[in-house]
């Protein structure tokens, strides 16, 4: 008990540091001068315009649907200023014209010169992003940025396979590959608000498999709180549970007294579930108490308020049935047949390729991950009435459940990869 209380004094500390680190960074945002991002906002506000809300890559495809609300809400932010610095920093104003959506409201600002708007706060957010987009929108369009974005998610990508390689876990490339095929990559590419949490989550995998040897528990817990934070910082309450869900898979699968232990395996997936969330609510809540503090806004209340309305706990409007119906209906269902069907060849040719050497033992650490992989269905339940208005996105968080499945299969099988065959002797 006494080493648990040291840690959590430590992991509070760290959550502490974030959220000053965070405050510096967005302050030190605002020597970005507005005239220098104009220009580029301009023409972002224009090329979002002409794409409209509900706009698809691939019209039919649900989990191609792009969240230009978003985007044009996160340029809105990142370009407003006021004359109260610290409202800006802290409190995420942003013009509004109207009864107009904040990406419309930007481009009858920028772009038609629009002066009858005013100011609104979307405090409850740290909106983290400003700190990448301000100095972005200096050089790059809205659709530059987008095509880094691409460029940096498929390196990320590139890497992790790479090391998985190197590593000897070749066996969990097929279950990465179905997750990455899940989340529909084109999507993850083409819109901003999409992406945080994949970055998280990707970084957070990255460091477990490259670190695995030489961090014990520990700074594995400091892994976890690290994530939750940057999660907090970064997100807009997309899918953030895949930055916690996905790791702590890879974490259960690469260690070799959590596959031969389930007690092993739910301990440490107890230990680790609460240092993310000390990092994700700590970060968060942090957000609300400096902005209260130093505003003249209540944000504590505002935020209670919302999280009260967003639960959906408090109505009749949604139960966790249609709140899954909804998610599920969103999902890429179609890209996932190819998935099954492709892990089913690939699952035949390894049997011929390995004859005997080839077959299935049931460790004890796929009940935990199996465990992980029902994440998702405990935060729709918890998250009923914003997972069902924003079930267009939310529906990602069912990469974990994919994920966790292939996992069990990956593990469970002998000769499709190396440090896995050692797991399963």
């Amino acid at each position: 008990m006494k080493n648990i209380g040291k840690l959590l004094v430590k992991e509070v500390a760290l959550v502490v540091a974030c959220a000053m680190i965070g405050v510096m960074a967005l302050a030190a945002t605002y020597f970005v001068r507005q005239r220098d991002m104009y220009d580029n906002v301009k023409e972002s506000t224009i090329m979002l315009h002409n794409k409209g809300l509900g706009a698809y890559i691939w019209e039919t495809i649900r989990s191609t649907e792009l969240d230009i609300y978003t985007d044009g809400l996160m340029l809105n932010i990142a370009y407003t200023e006021t004359k109260d610095g610290m409202r800006d920093i802290l409190l995420g104003t942003r013009v509004k014209v109207g009864d107009i959506n904040p990406m419309e409201s930007l481009y009858q600002v920028v772009a038609l010169g629009n002066s009858d708007y005013w100011v609104k706060n979307y405090a409850r957010y740290w909106h983290g992003h400003q700190i990448l987009l301000r100095p972005l929108l200096c050089f790059f369009t809205y659709a530059d940025i987008l095509q880094i974005n691409m460029a940096i998610q498929l390196a990320l990508v590139f890497a992790l396979v790479s090391i998985m390689i190197r590593s000897g876990y070749r066996a969990f490339i097929i279950p990465f590959w179905a997750m990455y095929i899940f989340l529909t990559p084109v999507s993850l590419f083409s819109s901003l608000q999409y992406s945080p949490c994949f970055y998280m989550m990707m970084f957070t995998v990255l460091a477990l498999l490259v670190l695995e040897k030489s961090w014990g528990r520990e700074k594995r817990n400091y892994l976890f709180v690290l994530s939750g934070c940057l999660t907090a910082y970064f997100d807009l309450l997309t899918y953030p549970l895949v930055t916690l869900g996905v790791p702590l898979i890879v974490h259960i699968a690469c260690e070799h007294e959590c596959m031969a232990s389930l007690k092993k395996s739910m301990k440490d997936i107890f230990y680790y579930t609460m240092s993310w969330g000390i990092g994700y609510i700590g970060m968060w809540s942090a957000k609300w108490i400096i902005a209260s503090v130093l505003t003249d806004e209540n944000v504590i209340q505002g935020a209670i308020d919302q999280i009260k309305h967003r639960t959906g706990h408090f109505n009749e409007e949604y139960t966790w049935l249609s709140t899954l119906k909804l998610n599920l209906g969103a999902c890429n269902t179609k890209a996932m047949l190819v998935v099954f069907a492709c892990l089913g060849v690939y699952m035949a040719i390894a049997g011929i390729a390995h004859c005997r050497k080839t077959r299935v033992k049931v460790l004890p650490g796929t009940a935990a991950i199996l465990f992980v992989a029902t994440y998702p269905f405990l935060w729709y339940y918890f998250t009923l009435n914003h997972s069902s208005a924003h079930s267009y996105f939310t529906w990602r968080e069912l990469a974990i459940s994919v994920f966790g499945i292939f996992m069990c299969v990956a593990v469970n099988v002998r000769g499709t990869g190396q440090n896995t065959a050692d797991v399963t002797s």
